[in-house]
């Protein structure tokens, strides 16, 4: 019988301690809530960062959770939702966070990421060359199950609001954002653990200017 190498406890010890592990929640910072733009300015001078000098420049935790939180619309202390949903539920789409640290989920009830993987897959994710480096990837994540009753559609529909709340929030933070609907579904659907009914529908690269 071939018998199996032995290593010494502390080398095991060792191994073990150094060893990725996940985080089991990280809450973020409050966000930003004043100063910036008004709403008309940032509204007109909004836009799509360049892809061919797209920002590269290191993102605050401040600042992606003010990101975040203009995202999904719960900003307004309790009082309901700023984006389209089934008579006052929560949104019907997912936010997930890629970065150089891993996978993140975005849970908008604490205002927190919960990690879901540690592997950096940023550039495999977007398929442009601009959102293989971006400091930050936003992935929406639609889920089907929760519109099956209406329309399907109604998915990408919540995506664009909360798409738009994320251009409007970067200009005022000085961020470059940009819309990407070409994207490596198969790799997502596995690195985020997706069910089948729920379907990414964009990525948002995000970087300082």
């Amino acid at each position: 019988m071939k018998r199996l190498p032995v290593f010494p406890l502390a080398l095991c010890c060792t191994l073990l301690l150094h060893a990725p592990a996940l985080s089991a929640e990280k809450m973020l910072p409050a966000p930003q809530k004043d100063g910036g733009p008004s709403v008309l300015a940032a509204i007109e001078h909004r836009s799509s960062a360049p892809g061919d000098a797209f920002p590269m420049g290191a993102i605050s935790d401040e600042e992606l959770a003010t990101l975040l939180w203009a995202a999904t619309g719960r900003n307004r202390e309790g009082k309901g939702w700023t984006v389209p949903t089934d008579m006052g539920k929560a949104p019907y789409c997912s936010v997930y966070v890629i970065g150089a640290n891993g996978i993140f989920l975005y849970d908008k009830e604490k205002h927190a990421l919960h990690q879901i993987g540690a592997t950096d897959i940023r550039a495999e994710a977007a398929k442009q060359d601009f959102g293989k480096k971006a400091p930050y990837t936003l992935v929406f994540v639609a889920d089907d199950r929760a519109v099956a009753r209406y329309n399907k559609e109604w998915g990408p529909t919540l995506v664009g609001a909360m798409t738009q709340n994320i251009y409007l929030a970067a200009q005022a933070l000085g961020i470059g954002a940009r819309y990407a609907a070409n994207l490596n579904e198969a790799l997502l659907r596995k690195a985020l653990k997706l069910e089948p009914e729920e379907r990414p529908v964009c990525i948002v690269p995000l970087g300082h200017f």
